[in-house]
């Protein structure tokens, strides 16, 4: 019939455009698909592995030792100028001051081998850069003045003239005259100690002393106790 013809003719029309429509659709979403599934998720940054904890306190430090502080260098020298003296004094008296500075723990105390006049002391200091010369001489003390001329002179009539000389200038930074004091005896007379040359030796190194401690008041030190 006719119209079945027309009909069936419309209907196989409509049905390939359907099916031309449906493979275009194939065509265009195959190839993103494709790219699609080709494509892998970006990684995730992966995060570092975790370090250990940092230690927050402090190093121990070591103590330090009161050897690290540097120390005063004094050369302690004299000088044999009263011809009625000994020189056992004047090393008693030096002996004494080196003992006396020693002990303060802020300085280095040396002495000159030989004896040394004033102005060599002061060329020694002058020629330093550090260290500070005391130089002294026995002299009479002054009330026995009128027994310079009996001969040997006994150690009881002397008196210490001292004076330190600064470092790079030999300047004179502190001196004077240390007189004997007794101590400790009847009567206040002076304590022999053996081997020191009698009671007027020991009198002498009590003037060392004596002296040992105007220097460390001038170089700003404590005395020790």
């Amino acid at each position: 019939m006719p119209y079945n013809s027309s009909y069936l003719r419309s209907f196989k029309m409509h049905h390939r455009k359907a099916a031309l429509v449906w493979l275009l659709i194939f065509l265009i979403a195959a190839p993103l698909s494709v790219a699609q599934s080709g494509r892998r998720p970006p990684k995730q940054p992966t995060s570092p592995d975790p370090l250990p904890p940092k230690n927050e306190e402090p190093p121990i430090k070591a103590p330090s030792e009161p050897n690290s502080v540097p120390k005063i260098p004094v050369k302690v020298v004299w000088q044999l100028s009263h011809i009625g003296s000994s020189s056992i004094y004047s090393r008693t008296v030096q002996e004494a001051c080196l003992d006396r500075l020693s002990k303060s723990g802020s300085i280095t105390p040396s002495a000159a081998a030989d004896e040394m006049n004033r102005k060599q002391a002061i060329d020694m200091a002058k020629a330093s850069t550090e260290t500070y010369v005391v130089w002294f001489e026995l002299e009479l003390d002054s009330q026995y003045q009128d027994r310079g001329g009996m001969g040997s002179v006994p150690p009881q009539y002397l008196a210490v003239r001292f004076e330190m000389y600064t470092p790079g200038t030999g300047k004179t930074k502190t001196g004077g005259r240390v007189y004997q004091r007794p101590m400790g005896g009847p009567g206040g007379l002076p304590l022999p100690v053996p081997g020191t040359g009698g009671s007027g030796a020991y009198s002498l190194a009590y003037a060392g002393r004596e002296m040992a401690d105007r220097v460390l008041d001038s170089l700003g030190v404590s005395r020790p106790h």
